[in-house]
């Protein structure tokens, strides 16, 4: 079989098999009441536990806490603003990367949350939790200023319940 014939084989199917695996990676998943988390490491559930909780647990042992602190936040985002969607589903996408800047984004079109683990606070966490609810409780969502008012309302009363 000639060189190139061969590279011409080798190849795509390399390709084939790398975004194949990519794909399984990433398709873990936590079901909350409220979210899906997407995570494509078992670490990537353990950081994110310890940055929003502050406890150091294996994954495994760590999951049902993440839930319950996830739907915790949602709850006290929900309380605090007085807003209560229903029914009120988005996702969460750990990312085990560094973005720049900001730690999280929120986009409103795939209702997903996106993270940076190592940057990640159960405040930035409430934050975006924020964003979603208030897109979510509106049928067209407000102007980005409004909802960062609101967001940061959030941010400064999320310890005020208790």
């Amino acid at each position: 079989m000639s060189r190139r014939l061969w590279h011409s084989l080798l190849i795509p199917a390399l390709l084939l098999c790398s975004s194949s695996h990519v794909l399984a990676a990433a398709e873990k998943t936590l079901q909350t009441r409220f979210a899906t988390i997407r995570y494509s490491q078992d670490r990537e559930v353990g950081d994110f536990l310890w940055r929003i909780t502050g406890k150091r647990l294996a994954p495994i042992d760590g999951t049902q806490l993440v839930k319950n602190r996830v739907d915790e936040l949602v709850e006290r985002v929900e309380t605090l603003l007085e807003m209560y969607p229903s029914p009120f589903q988005f996702s969460i996408q750990l990312e085990a990367h560094t973005f720049e800047d900001p730690a999280a984004l929120y986009s409103h079109r795939t209702r997903t949350i996106t993270f940076a683990v190592d940057r990640v606070t159960d405040g930035v966490l409430a934050h975006e939790i924020a964003h979603a609810v208030i897109n979510a409780y509106f049928p067209a969502p407000p102007p980005e200023k409004v909802q960062e008012i609101l967001a940061q309302y959030v941010d400064e009363h999320l310890y005020n319940l208790y």
